[in-house]
C-alpha cells in the first residue's frame, strides 16, 4: 500500500508542475506576442514546452502505474 501512496504523491506533485509550466508558458507567450521577435525568449519557450511534455510523460506513466496497481488489488480481493 506504499508504494500507492508514493505513485499518488508523485502524480500530485506532477500535476503541480503542469500547473507551474502552463503558467510559465502563457505569461512568456504574452510577453512574446508584445514585444517582437526575440530569438532568446523563444528558445525559453521551446524548453518550458519540451519540460511541459515530459512532465505529462511522466504523469502519463504514474496514471498507469496507479491503474495497474489498482486492477492488481481488485483481483487480489
Amino acid at each position: 500500500m506504499a508504494m500507492f501512496h508514493e505513485l499518488r504523491g508523485q502524480q500530485r506533485e506532477l500535476l503541480d508542475q503542469l500547473d507551474e509550466l502552463e503558467e510559465a508558458i502563457s505569461e512568456l507567450s504574452d510577453l512574446l506576442d508584445g514585444a517582437g521577435e526575440e530569438d532568446e525568449g523563444h528558445e525559453r519557450l521551446a524548453w518550458l514546452h519540451r519540460q511541459q511534455a515530459g512532465v505529462r510523460v511522466m504523469l502519463g506513466e504514474t496514471e498507469r502505474a496507479l491503474l495497474a496497481f489498482s486492477e492488481s488489488e481488485v483481483w487480489e480481493e
